[in-house]
């Protein structure tokens, strides 16, 4: 299964929103800061976001200290839950967010679904007052690819040593360079 077919539902929201005027054109990016963003991701996000950055030339020792920095900085590396469940998200600006340009840096065929059910509600949205996760959507994605990304995760881990199901990005991300430091030693 494809990135872009597990995502169609929250990209297909977008749109739709997109087509009513309600979109983040012109917003600063508040949801991608530590004001809002505490975005998790599961093995199979992040696998996918790693393999594009991978194959992009991007997955290099720039974003690895950006990583680290994130991580560092909001203490993301402190865990508070056992790995299954945590009992505090932390809020984290995304390695990503980059201050200079509205958006996102990155495709909406590799963002994590959280990031893309993140949706603005009001015309002309500029700091991130209405805007909200559309858990409904959210969940309609979950059901259609339960199983198969239930599976898909279970393999991750394994082939991958990984010990969680959901962790802050910057976090995932950085379990993975360890694979991409031994392809190079």
């Amino acid at each position: 299964m494809g990135s872009n077919q597990r995502r169609q539902i929250l990209i297909d929201r977008m749109q739709e929103l997109d087509k009513s005027g309600l979109n983040c054109r012109d917003c600063q990016g508040t949801c991608c800061t530590y004001e809002a963003n505490s975005m998790m991701v599961t093995p199979v996000e992040a696998f996918e976001l790693y393999s594009f950055l991978k194959n992009q030339g991007q997955f290099d020792q720039e974003l690895k200290t950006r990583l680290e920095e994130t991580v560092r900085t909001y203490r993301l590396d402190q865990s508070l839950g056992n790995g299954k469940k945590s009992f505090l998200r932390r809020t984290y600006t995304c390695p990503f967010f980059n201050h200079k340009e509205l958006g996102c840096p990155l495709p909406v065929e590799v963002k994590p679904f959280g990031c893309l059910a993140f949706n603005a509600h009001h015309e002309k949205e500029k700091a991130g007052e209405f805007c909200f996760s559309e858990k409904e959507t959210l969940e309609k994605r979950e059901e259609a690819f339960a199983a198969a990304e239930a599976l898909e995760n279970e393999n991750l881990k394994k082939k991958y040593s990984l010990y969680w199901d959901k962790i802050p990005l910057p976090v995932a991300l950085l379990d993975f360079f360890k694979f991409t430091d031994a392809d190079q030693e």
